[in-house]
């Protein structure tokens, strides 16, 4: 059986950061592939060399498909994202041309789950207030949740990394509640969490608040000040999903007025402006710079899903996270 022709079409330093030696040989084992990244420029230059490409790998930093790029792919038939949201990388022509496109979004979603479960585990023993005290920048606490029955822990959305955090701490004895007004009831008894109909009983009554929510027009600003102002003494926000769904300024002006609240923020408005930020220099505050997510060694989990994908798409099987037009446009 003649192999398919495929190609990478991404950023040059991305492949190798996603798809490791041995990938790419298994790959080039199924597939016709040159193994080397091409690019946009190339295919529109040449779009004879590209006529019978039927698959793409691709990942950060890979162009729009768009009109002019799939008019040089004429046979292309499947797409493997080897990253999380697809919506840059599609379009409408895109769409149309009802192509198969997969995300690695869930292999993403295990790293910053993993990042917040220790987060909320160091939340709830008050590791940064603890320290802060030690310093003699601020009180000891004296309010300690800790890690057991009783402690509200508060989930917001039940997307693959809210989901995977609660499937996590299912294993510790902690009261989970969440909000998300897209999840089915049965997710939410799937997961024995709380359902809770709106974020001011969440933020209300949660040692820890944890933001997990897409980056999408109506969830701008969403965590605003009098949400952050009514969290109980001594509680955790944490943010490792979008800078942009939380009013920054009124959480600098909370965290400033409620020294017994602590944050841990991994995402802010601006990412090119972390060592300018006031978070930076505030005690009660954990600063990170968009870590949460793959890193290292941890991004060639993409790679393998990526693969997986390929071997179920050439045995006929069905995808692991086919992606639709509708859910592109809620993905973080």
């Amino acid at each position: 059986m003649q192999k398919p022709t495929a190609i990478f079409l991404l950023g040059q330093d991305a492949q190798p950061l996603i798809y490791s030696k041995e990938v790419i040989q298994e790959i080039q084992l199924l597939t016709d592939c040159d193994g080397r990244v091409h690019n946009a420029q190339e295919i529109l230059a040449k779009p004879e060399k590209y006529s019978n490409v039927q698959i793409i790998f691709s990942g950060w930093g890979a162009p729009r498909m768009d009109e002019a790029l799939l008019g040089a792919l004429p046979q292309l038939k499947a797409y493997f994202f080897g990253a999380g949201t697809v919506r840059y990388v599609t379009s409408d022509a895109f769409w149309k041309r009802e192509i198969l496109i997969t995300s690695a979004y869930q292999a993403n979603a295990i790293p910053v789950a993993e990042f917040t479960v220790a987060g909320i585990v160091f939340s709830l023993k008050r590791v940064l207030a603890f320290n802060y005290g030690l310093k003699g920048e601020g009180t000891m606490p004296t309010k300690l949740s800790g890690v057991y029955k009783g402690s509200r822990v508060g989930i917001i959305s039940l997307g693959a990394i809210g989901r995977r955090v609660c499937q996590i701490l299912s294993h510790y004895d902690l009261d989970l509640i969440a909000y998300d007004p897209y999840a089915p009831s049965e997710l939410f008894a799937e997961l024995s969490v709380e359902r809770v109909a709106d974020l001011e009983t969440l933020f209300g009554s949660c040692d820890v608040v944890s933001l997990h929510a897409p980056s999408l027009p109506e969830t701008e600003a969403l965590i605003t000040r009098k949400l952050l102002m009514s969290m109980p003494e001594g509680a955790t926000f944490i943010n490792t999903a979008r800078g942009a769904i939380v009013d920054e300024f009124a959480l600098i002006e909370v965290l400033t007025e409620r020294k017994d609240l602590s944050a841990m923020i991994d995402v802010i408005v601006d990412e090119n402006r972390y060592e300018e930020s006031p978070l930076l220099k505030m005690p009660n505050v954990l600063l990170t710079p968009h870590i949460a997510g793959s890193g290292g060694r941890e991004c060639h989990r993409l790679g393998d899903m990526v693969f997986e994908e390929l071997r179920r798409y050439l045995a006929s099987e069905p995808a692991l996270t086919p992606i639709t037009e509708a859910e592109s446009l809620r993905m973080a």
